[in-house]
């Protein structure tokens, strides 16, 4: 069996691309990849040809609010208000890992009188996705 527990997941962000920080408190992401097909079928194919278009990855990554952790969550938030680059990098197993250059599109923080502070975090693609 190859299934692969998600408590080993690592999430962590950059604004350089090179130095990468854990986001810390997450209990949550979800990477979206997805490229639209463009029908290319002509008078004559006896089936639908198709070829790839643009590609595009969004990412969700929901959790505990920590304002403490200033190279994480702070970084994103300092990301989406200033409008500065920004990178992220999650770490499926210890070994396979995917990394894209971003840009927060949502930082959202919600409290309830009888519930924890959540975060949720939307990022949103802007350049080639890389699959180490």
């Amino acid at each position: 069996m190859s299934a692969l527990a998600g408590r080993g997941v690592t999430v962590s962000v950059s604004t350089d691309g090179t130095v990468y920080n854990a986001v810390t408190e997450l209990n949550s992401c979800d990477m979206s990849l997805a490229g639209n097909t463009l029908d290319v079928t002509q008078f004559g194919d006896a089936f639908v040809e198709k070829i790839q278009g643009i590609r595009d990855c969004s990412w969700t990554l929901d959790g505990f609010f920590d304002p403490s952790n200033t190279t994480g969550q702070v970084a994103i938030r300092s990301a989406l208000v200033n409008d500065t680059a920004l990178y992220v990098k999650i770490v499926w197993d210890g070994t396979h890992s995917i990394l894209q250059q971003v840009k927060p599109s949502k930082f959202e923080v919600k409290a309830g009188v009888a519930d924890t502070v959540a975060v949720s975090i939307t990022l949103d693609g802007t350049a080639a996705v890389t699959i180490v």
